[in-house]
């Protein structure tokens, strides 16, 4: 089944994330900058890690070959060449064998055998769905897979991942799925996120959040997980839609924010009755708002990508939200919801032709949508 192929391929994932932050001098080995065109052009330094590449390699090897209807179109953030300090230029990949994984990342490791070793046996450990902290699918889709398309984003919240620690406030970081996360290693997540090639709707998504808890000297994951489509509605978050668990929270009357969102926009979401709260990572945002810590997250500039919202946003529509265009609902009085076709008016450049135009309003209940929509309504220079 793909939702648990996907789901197993984001524990793969998190295991890898997880391994690199256990040894400081592995993980300083690990950091690359991002060419001018990869850049995210809201932060002045942004980094590309051999994790991102190898995490993202590794879901591409491991669903395409399960799935080679897909395979084509199975897309990521990052580049897959790296470059060690030799200026050698190497395609990171999963290969056939560990071993022949580890000779190839030795080479991006400057002939750094044990660290190959460590990582390669992470990208061929044999995992299964009890390997994974979520709720098992019970479900049958009936889909054509030659009409799906993935977007992958292996780390999201870099930033984070490379500085980030336990919680500021937090000694032992237990699991506690009721707390917002301002920084940390806890806004780290791994997304992936299943579309209709024909659509461009996001119909499957997991976000997996492999820092989720710090406990007994080790940290531990979780994976949320969704599924829309014509005949089914389902998600890890609930199987009841009569009911939620205990620990989702309905009408907390808080947004999300980046902490870049324009002062005007601030200002009138206070002046509603809001409570706003920041943290890092597009990813996190859209969970928090997943599992009920926000009403909404809402960012008005375009700097996030479909590799970011594609997952989040098949959860959403699982859980009756949705994530709408701002500058579409805001200005034209239209809730149009976020499309991952590839914008092919863009030309060549990733960034642009992959990025949410008009920023995102992300939301699980229409009625906060509409009332947030009408205190902005008059806001004009909100936009990227």
């Amino acid at each position: 089944m793909l939702l648990e192929a996907l789901i197993i391929a984001s524990e793969r994932a998190a295991n890898i994330a997880r391994k690199c932050r256990e040894d400081e001098h592995l993980f300083k080995l690990l950091i690359e900058e991002k060419s001018e065109d990869e850049a995210n052009p809201r932060f002045v330094q942004d980094f590309k890690t051999l994790a991102d590449v190898l995490i993202q390699e590794t879901l591409k090897h491991d669903i395409g070959n399960q799935y080679p209807e897909m395979k084509e179109n199975i897309k990521g953030e990052e580049s897959n060449v790296f470059c060690n300090a030799l200026g050698e230029r190497i395609s990171v990949e999963k290969l056939e064998s560990s071993t022949q994984t580890a000779e190839l990342l030795s080479k991006v490791l400057n002939d750094d055998p044990e660290a190959a070793h460590l990582l390669a046996e992470e990208v061929h450990r044999d995992l299964t769905i009890d390997d994974v902290a979520t709720q098992r699918p019970d479900v049958e889709i009936s889909l054509n897979y030659a009409k799906l398309g993935v977007w992958i984003d292996p780390i999201d919240s870099t930033a984070e991942y490379i500085n980030g620690t336990k919680d500021k406030d937090c000694q032992d970081c237990q699991d506690d799925s009721q707390t917002f996360s301002t920084g940390g290693l806890k806004c780290v997540t791994v997304l992936i996120g299943v579309y209709d090639l024909e659509t461009g709707d996001a119909i499957m998504g997991i976000v997996n959040q492999p820092f989720s808890s710090y406990q007994d000297g080790r940290w531990r994951g979780k994976c949320y997980w969704g599924v829309y489509t014509d005949t089914v509605k389902c998600s890890s978050i609930t199987t009841d839609s009569q009911t939620e668990p205990s620990y989702v929270k309905v009408g907390t009357n808080v947004v999300c924010l980046s902490g870049s969102e324009d002062q005007s926009i601030k200002d009138k979401l206070r002046s509603g009755g809001f409570e706003l709260v920041e943290a890092p990572g597009a990813g996190y945002k859209m969970l928090a708002t997943v599992v009920g810590l926000a009403d909404v997250y809402l960012l008005s500039k375009s700097s996030t990508f479909k590799w970011d919202s594609c997952g989040p946003h098949a959860l959403l529509r699982s859980l009756s939200g949705d994530i709408v265009v701002f500058e579409d609902a805001v200005h034209r009085d239209e809730t149009i919801s976020v499309n991952y076709r590839v914008d092919s008016e863009a030309g060549t450049n990733k960034i642009e032709s992959c990025c949410n135009k008009g920023g995102i309003i992300a939301f699980r209940n229409r009625s906060i949508i509409n009332k947030i929509v009408s205190l902005l309504r008059d806001e004009n220079d909100g936009g990227a």
